[in-house]
């Protein structure tokens, strides 16, 4: 998502929600002033200087204004100026945010989040077997794509919605353009980023700090991890060769709770490299023992996963 500051238009995963002139910032341009807000200026009747460095007059007017509002909140008063939109209801402010989003360059919406999520579920399918429904005739292979990507790619993103709105935030899937067109590039020339969407997230109720980004980032692994763990424990207890329960037929060879353990590991892994926008990065900016933890978990389900099923997906899909 772009920065809405004039002249800036940095690229941010996560933007700061102004609840006074309802723009969306990065960092650097989150605060009122930063980003020279037409309402908190309309409100006060102080213009901001034309210039970006501050003149001494608009220093030592801040500074007072800023004293000033420091003792009406001692005393429990209200600030100088009030948030216009503090009497809209909550799911007024989501539309508006979701509006915003869906306008937002590189973003691309059909409508409703469901449409969105089904969308990104059926391109991450065809990636891994659309080739072995037509060119194969292996609709087996098909199926079990889905399979994979419904027990891994879904739980994931819902976690991190899920955590990002009881954190306070709004959070919504919404495809992105350029990542639907690293995924094609994936399902044409067979390597590549399979991305087509991202759960976007809008401080709603207040700015997310390290701890907040952490915990939401976390939360994609953290829900693989759960799923690959049972799913391993299910796969031993079900495997051909020495299960108590031994599956037969098509789910047997491979073992399909083996193989749903061997996705979920290798996803959350993929997602914990401490790079670029990856779950990674957040969570070891915020606590580097709970990013060794969940790699190491996620690690401990991969290795004994591919002990019992070297093969992966070969002959599958």
């Amino acid at each position: 998502m772009r920065c809405e500051y004039p002249n800036c238009g940095a690229q941010e995963d996560i933007l700061f929600y102004c609840r006074y002139c309802r723009g969306s910032f990065c960092l650097k341009h989150r605060d009122p002033e930063a980003h020279r807000c037409p309402a908190v200026e309309k409100q006060t009747q102080q213009p901001y200087a034309a210039t970006g460095t501050p003149t001494n007059e608009e220093v030592i007017r801040q500074m007072a204004q800023n004293a000033m509002k420091m003792a009406q909140q001692a005393m429990g008063q209200q600030p100088q100026y009030q948030d216009p939109y503090a009497q809209a209801d909550e799911e007024t402010r989501r539309k508006l945010i979701e509006q915003r989003l869906k306008k937002s360059r590189g973003l691309l919406s059909f409508g409703s989040e469901l449409v969105d999520i089904l969308i990104g579920f059926t391109l991450i399918v065809l990636v891994f077997g659309f080739s072995q429904l037509i060119f194969n005739n292996n609709w087996w292979g098909f199926l079990i794509s889905a399979i994979l990507v419904a027990t891994a790619f879904l739980p994931h993103e819902m976690a991190h919605k899920v955590v990002a709105q009881r954190r306070g935030q709004f959070a919504r899937y919404i495809l992105w353009t350029r990542g639907i067109i690293y995924t094609l590039f994936t399902l044409i020339f067979r390597i590549g980023l399979i991305v087509p969407g991202f759960v976007a997230i809008v401080p709603l109720s207040k700015q997310m700090d390290k701890k907040d980004l952490g915990m939401v980032a976390l939360a994609g692994p953290a829900i693989n991890a759960v799923i690959g763990a049972i799913s391993l424990i299910l796969g031993l207890l079900t495997h051909a060769s020495f299960g108590i329960l031994p599956l037969t037929g098509i789910f047997a060879t491979p073992n399909i709770f083996i193989l749903v353990a061997q996705f979920n590991g290798l996803i959350a892994l993929f997602n914990c490299i401490p790079v670029w926008q990856l779950d990674g990065a957040k969570i070891l900016k915020w606590d580097w023992k709970v990013f060794a933890a969940i790699v190491a978990i996620n690690v401990a389900i991969v290795v004994p996963s591919f002990i019992f099923n070297p093969d992966f997906l070969a002959g599958v899909i």
